[in-house]
């Protein structure tokens, strides 16, 4: 059918998107809650990074597992999150990791869920209602350190999980009385076969390997890089991470409305150059002002990357449940990056130099993305009338 240009205010959407920002919570939250974990369960850093790598492969297994019916997707995952949140409550330690690879299956599923069925279902103005998906995302993932912070100043983390349990609960109740789907269908555009659709795959998936590896690596690395590049105060490096966060959020804010009057293609072109010159810019200044320049503009222009670019792979994919596999990679990116950067440093005796990793990458970058947003062929006259094709890249 055809597809409103009102589409995002559908209000499957207005559902979607407050739990897709509790998805965004639960993806974050046992960063700031690391702390206490380790002291509960007596962790060594050895075992907390091991927790980690646990939590973010299961999350990858989750988004393997989406293909076909994602609301129903959806309601299993949530009711899987809310069980391993209460589940985590009353855990002991000899649980905990096979526990914890559950509860990142619990996360990635449903967040994976939510991205293929927007994506599947709202083809008109595919790339502005992703941007606005993913802000909501990032709104959670924001709040989820100051949730924490908020109960563990009158609680414990135990009550952490408890309200994370009952708010996956609440969502999953909106989502059963709200959202319908369908099974999965190939796309009506002529699609891509056969090997070239390995090749196709492959080409998106490493573009989000790099594009959510660098994104991870500057919120892991700049509080550090500012405290020994600037000589700051820690609480002032601190501050840089979240200025890094400010304007990415206030950036996947505003890119819905610049979707709506400008071809994604440009958005994307423009951000990943803005991107470039910013992480380059933070490499070569001296000037703290300069510096702290160049991470609000950096997190801007990141912010808009990745939802425009997973619209662009829904224009062309053959079915959406492909994008399954280039979510799972992405996952991967956000964890080797971050260590790469430790790696280097360790290796060159400079944070500075190991950060040179970013401009390069967007090079890459940039240099394949003719390949993953160019002109596919047209077939305006082979899709059924009312059919509703999506917008072109």
């Amino acid at each position: 059918m055809t597809v409103s240009h009102r589409s995002w205010r559908d209000h499957r959407l207005l559902v979607l998107y407050p739990v897709f920002a509790l998805t965004g919570v639960a993806d974050v939250i046992t960063g700031p809650m690391l702390p206490s974990l380790s002291r509960a369960f007596n962790l060594s850093d050895i075992q907390s990074g091991n927790l980690l790598f646990l939590i973010f492969a299961g999350m990858a297994t989750g988004a393997l597992l989406c293909r076909g019916y994602y609301t129903q997707i959806l309601k299993l995952g949530l009711f899987a999150l809310a069980l391993e949140c209460a589940g985590f409550m009353w855990i002991t330690r000899t649980f905990l990791f096979p526990f914890s690879f559950l509860f990142g299956v619990s996360v990635g599923a449903p967040m994976t869920a939510v991205s293929l069925f927007v994506g599947r279902n709202f083809s008109a103005r595919r790339a502005a209602t992703l941007t606005l998906l993913n802000f909501m995302w990032s709104l959670g993932a924001m709040l989820a350190p100051l949730l924490a912070a908020r109960i563990l100043a009158v609680s414990t983390w135990r009550t952490v999980y408890g309200v994370l349990a009952g708010a996956a609960l609440l969502a999953l109740l909106a989502v059963q009385f709200t959202v319908r789907d369908t099974g999965e269908s190939e796309s009506l555009l002529p699609g891509i076969a056969g090997w070239g659709n390995l090749r196709f795959i492959g080409l998106f998936a490493a573009f989000f390997f790099l594009e959510v590896g660098i994104e991870s690596m500057y919120g892991a690395w700049i509080s550090t890089y500012m405290l020994r590049s600037a000589r700051t105060s820690i609480s002032l490096a601190a501050a840089a991470t979240s200025i890094y966060w400010m304007g990415y959020l206030a950036s996947r804010g505003i890119s819905p409305f610049i979707l709506l009057r400008t071809r994604p293609r440009i958005v994307l072109y423009a951000a990943l150059l803005a991107a470039f010159g910013s992480a380059s810019a933070l490499v070569i200044a001296r000037s703290p002002l300069l510096q702290v320049t160049a991470i609000l503009v950096l997190g801007a222009a990141l912010a808009p990357v990745f939802p425009v670019a997973l619209a662009a792979f829904f224009d062309r994919a053959r079915q959406s449940s492909d994008t399954r596999f280039i979510l799972a990679l992405s996952g991967f990116g956000g964890s080797f990056f971050p260590w790469t950067v430790g790696w280097l440093t360790a290796r060159a005796g400079s944070l500075r130099a190991a950060l040179a990793v970013g401009p390069v990458t967007m090079l890459v970058m940039f240099a394949v993305l003719p390949l993953l947003i160019g002109s596919r062929q047209s077939s305006a006259a082979t899709v059924p009338p009312g059919a509703g094709g999506p917008d072109p890249a």
